[in-house]
């Protein structure tokens, strides 16, 4: 029974198997002596019970392949081997059409043209990794591969649909949505192959077009297709085995991009009630990389959800992906595709190891822990390795050593900063009259051949005391590179790794955000353009001040020193350095201080009062 249970035998069909009121009673009684389930008694009885003409018709079809029966012409059950129960095991139940359900599954939403570029590139990944078929018309949509551990957690992505008429196979169905308000846009991503893949239900638009304005597609277009978005995000979290997370991928620059994500974000935040992780993929605007005026209001209004719904967003810009394309890709001119491949890169690295059995899996709560040490903190930014064109690519041995020092470049981060800041060991005062690069938590995706020892060996050279990059990691965090090591291999890149940091030079991005925010605002320029769509100046303002108390709160986490004690930083009879302390904690030593001391001398008194 625990062999048939990995398999997956909770997902078949059952109902014939308690079929008669003496199954159900003797099950009932077999589980009060012993312990075991009533399905588990009911597969026991059906299997004993070989006399029984209604009982074999029934049982026949459902046991033959996945218990390892075999059916004769006769209705009798011939029991096969236990060698023949291995690898048939998981041929029969393709045969039953039953799948190995995961546990994990994900809800995607693409909005805005940006958004549902970005998705569609990983998509792309999808299909190719999994190997599923979406070029030709007969078999669009099946699995073709011969591997097992391709098809296996399918479903965290995808959906099972209905079957060939000529094949047979299943379909499965990218369980996706894919929201736009310019209907052109949306056609023009599903007029290719790839794009028949996507059920016609979840394609939800409008023309009424948002005017690359946030208060327009928030107050105005968005209300009329959210009840839509709402019901089809319902139905697939009801048809999902265990909804681990809904994850965007959108642009804060343009109107939908922002306006309609900001909506989606609350409305599924209050409709799950926290209960289920809200990630994002964010393109951000980015310095010398302008496409509209008022990309400032658009991308500061909508960084107040983000902050408040999303448990972690990863940060992008296109200033950032073209500079990849150029130096690493060769790419003379960057194209939107390529530009949303690499986003796509990276997407593919921090899933993997929900959709691969490896030494290391993970799925994106264990990230969330990894990643976010301090509520609200919860900007990341990423780097994939490796990045080189096709010319260089025989001249590079991927190595962990090589992946490491690659991904690790300041030329391979996907945002605008300058992760590596306090590299040199220089006072935290004169890098450029800002606070230091600090990597407050880290996570490596690896994936291909990688042995667990040789990574482990290779991410603690960095971080270990008197190392290059020491200055990078505080000590108050002893472990700060969480890893995962998945045995599947990309599709194109093949071994690859995904280094997503939580490093605080991420303000950066804020502050070019903040800075053309200003001087738009300062003489209230295109203002009434938000006015007259519900969105008030104390709004745009309350905006700009959430922004910059996130800045704050990474700049204190910047400062804090190493040695929190003038002594050993484990010595507890060290004495405290004010200066190494923000005055709320030093507030706190006080207020512990007094405490301990009244505590002390109550606990002198109680003999005294027993005395007398």
């Amino acid at each position: 029974s625990s062999h048939l249970g990995s398999i997956g035998l909770s997902q078949c069909n059952l109902a014939a198997l308690p079929a008669t009121r003496g199954c159900r009673a003797h099950a009932r009684g077999r589980k009060g002596r012993r312990g075991r389930s009533a399905a588990a008694a009911d597969m026991a009885d059906a299997m004993s019970t070989t006399q029984r003409p209604d009982m074999v018709g029934s049982l026949g079809g459902t046991l033959a392949g996945v218990a390892g029966m075999g059916a004769t012409a006769t209705g009798a059950l011939q029991p096969r081997s236990m060698l023949d129960l291995r690898p048939e095991g998981v041929a029969s139940e393709k045969s039953l059409g039953v799948s190995c359900r995961s546990g994990r599954e994900m809800i995607q939403i693409q909005v805005g043209k940006a958004g549902c570029g970005i998705g569609h590139e990983f998509l792309r990944d999808l299909v190719e990794e999994h190997q599923i078929e979406y070029r030709g018309d007969e078999l669009r949509g099946t699995f073709f591969g011969q591997d097992f551990a391709l098809e296996q957690h399918l479903d965290v992505f995808f959906n099972e649909g209905a079957p060939h008429k000529a094949s047979g196979r299943n379909r499965w169905v990218p369980r996706c949505l894919l929201v736009d308000l310019n209907m052109q846009d949306l056609a023009q991503i599903t007029s290719g192959p790839l794009g028949h893949l996507y059920r016609p239900e979840n394609l939800i638009g409008t023309d009424e077009g948002s005017g690359n304005c946030y208060a327009t597609a928030r107050r105005q277009a968005s209300p009329i297709i959210m009840d839509t978005v709402e019901d089809i995000v319902r139905k697939e979290a009801e048809k999902s085995n265990c909804l681990q997370g809904i994850q965007f991928t959108h642009s804060i620059i343009g109107g939908t991009g922002s306006g309609l994500t900001s909506l989606i974000l609350s409305e599924l935040h209050d409709y799950f009630d926290g209960n289920v992780m809200l990630q994002s993929f964010t393109l951000f605007p980015g310095p010398n990389f302008c496409d509209m005026v008022v990309e400032p209001y658009n991308a500061t209004l909508a960084m107040k959800e983000l902050m408040e719904y999303c448990e972690q967003v990863f940060v992008y810009d296109n200033a950032a992906l073209s500079n990849i394309c150029q130096k690493s890709l060769r790419s003379a001119v960057p194209k939107r595709q390529e530009m949303n491949n690499i986003v796509a890169l990276c997407m593919s690295g921090i899933t993997s190891g929900m959709r691969f059995k490896g030494p290391l899996n993970a799925d994106i709560w264990k990230m969330n822990q990894n990643l976010v040490p301090f509520k609200g903190l919860h900007f990341l930014c990423s780097s994939f390795a490796p990045l080189n064109s096709e010319q260089s690519g025989p001249y590079r041995m991927k190595s962990v050593l090589d992946l490491a020092q690659q991904m690790l470049q300041k030329d391979n981060y996907t945002c605008t900063c300058d992760p590596l800041a306090n590299i040199q060991g220089k006072a935290p005062e004169t890098i450029d009259g800002k606070p230091p690069a600090r990597v407050l938590a880290s996570w490596a995706s690896w994936r291909g051949s990688f042995k667990t020892q040789e990574v482990d060996r290779i991410l603690y050279d960095m971080s270990r005391p008197g190392s290059r990059f020491d200055n990078l990691y505080p000590d108050w965090i002893p472990n700060p590179i969480a890893t995962n090591v998945c045995a599947q291999g990309h599709c194109n890149a093949r071994d690859s790794v995904v280094y997503v940091t939580n490093n605080t030079r991420v303000t950066e991005v804020f502050e070019h955000m903040m800075s053309c925010f200003d001087k738009l605002f300062s003489t209230k320029s295109f203002v009434h353009n938000y006015k007259n769509d519900g969105v008030e100046e104390s709004d745009m303002f309350s905006a700009r001040r959430a922004l910059d108390s996130l800045k704050a709160d990474y700049d204190s986490r910047a400062k804090k020193g190493d040695k929190i004690y003038k002594g050993e930083a484990c010595n507890p009879k060290a004495k405290v350095d004010p200066s190494m302390l923000t005055k709320d904690e030093v507030e706190l030593a006080k207020l512990v201080l007094q405490y301990s001391k009244e505590l002390f001398w109550a606990e002198q008194d109680e003999p005294r009062k027993e005395k007398r």
